[in-house]
C-alpha cells in the first residue's frame, strides 16, 4: 500500500505511514488491543473479542473509526478515493507470531490457491482463486516460484502477482510490503483492468486492499480495508461490498493458515 514514487498509486503512502508509526511513543514494545484501537466503541470491541471479527461494508461508507492508531492517514488517502468500501478487524487470541512469521506467510503466494468461499450463486463452497503465482514484473508476467523462507524481514519490498479469480479470471496486482518491529503492512492494487464476462469493469489502480498485521500482548490483530471504483455494469450484476469482503476474508485466512507453518 505504500511505496515511494509519484506513480506508485497506493504505494505512494508508505513513507508517510511509516513516519507516523515510527513516531509513536513506545515504538517496538508490544501494544494491547486497546492501544491499537483506542477509539473503538465497546460494542464493536466485544464483537471482535468474542466473535473474532468485525466487518463494515457499503457504498461511500465512512471509515468506522476502527483504524489502528498510527495508520489513519494512509487509509484516509488510499481508501476513501473509491466508492465501495469494506473494512474489518480480526483478532486471533494467543497466536504467538512475529513480524518474520507474518512476512513468511505472506510470501507464500501459491498458498492462496484453492481456499474456499461460499458461492450463493452455486450454493456451494468453491475456490475463490483457482491459481495464484508471483510474476516477474508488471510488463513481464512470466511465473516465478515463491522464494524460500526468509531469515530477516525487509523494511520495504514490491512484488507482482497473478490471481485467477473465480469471477474475474486472471487479475494482476502489485503487492507493496512495509515492515518494522511493530507491524507489517501490505497492499494489493490492480495494475491492469479487471474484467467480468470479458468486459473491463474495474480500471487499473481502482481496486486497493490494505492489510495491517500487528502482534499484540494477547494475540494478533489483523486490520483490513479495501475499496473499488466499479463500472455500472458490474454494480448492477454483483453486490460489490460482498464481493470485496469475500476476497478480504480469503486473503486473511490464507495468511492465518500460513502462520502455523513457521
Amino acid at each position: 500500500m505504500f511505496f515511494l514514487g509519484k506513480n506508485r498509486g497506493a504505494g505512494g503512502f508508505c513513507f508517510v505511514l511509516w513516519i507516523f508509526i515510527m513516531a509513536e511513543p513506545g515504538f517496538g514494545q508490544a501494544r494491547s488491543f486497546n492501544d491499537v484501537f483506542p477509539e473503538l466503541d465497546e460494542e464493536k470491541k466485544q464483537i471482535v473479542l468474542s466473535a473474532g471479527s468485525f466487518v463494515a461494508a457499503g457504498k461511500e461508507l465512512p471509515l468506522q473509526r476502527v483504524v489502528p492508531a498510527g495508520y489513519e492517514l494512509a487509509v484516509q488517502q488510499a481508501i476513501l478515493k473509491n466508492a465501495y468500501i469494506t473494512e474489518s478487524i480480526a483478532f486471533i487470541p494467543s497466536k504467538k507470531v512475529t513480524i518474520l512469521t507474518i512476512y513468511n506467510a505472506i510470501q507464500n503466494i501459491r498458498g492462496i490457491k484453492g481456499i474456499l468461499y461460499h458461492s450463493a450463486t452455486k450454493n456451494a463452497d468453491v475456490p475463490l482463486f483457482e491459481d495464484a503465482t508471483r510474476i516477474k514484473s508488471a510488463r513481464d508476467t512470466s511465473a516465478l516460484p515463491d522464494p524460500p523462507r526468509a531469515s530477516a524481514t525487509p523494511d520495504a519490498e514490491t512484488w507482482y502477482v497473478r490471481l485467477k479469480d473465480a469471477n474475474f479470471g486472471n487479475s494482476y496486482y502489485r503487492v507493496d510490503i512495509a515492515a518494522n518491529n511493530r507491524a507489517i503492512i501490505c497492499t494489493l492494487a490492480n495494475f491492469r483492468d479487471i474484467s467480468f464476462l470479458f468486459v473491463p469493469v474495474i480500471k487499473k489502480e481502482k481496486f486497493i486492499a490494505q492489510f495491517y498485521f500487528e502482534p499484540v500482548v494477547s494475540g494478533l490483530v489483523i486490520y483490513s480495508a479495501a475499496s473499488a471504483d466499479v463500472s455500472d455494469f458490474l454494480a448492477s450484476r454483483i453486490h460489490v461490498p460482498s464481493a470485496v469482503q469475500k476476497r478480504l476474508e480469503v486473503i486473511k485466512r490464507w495468511v492465518i493458515d500460513g502462520l502455523g507453518t513457521e
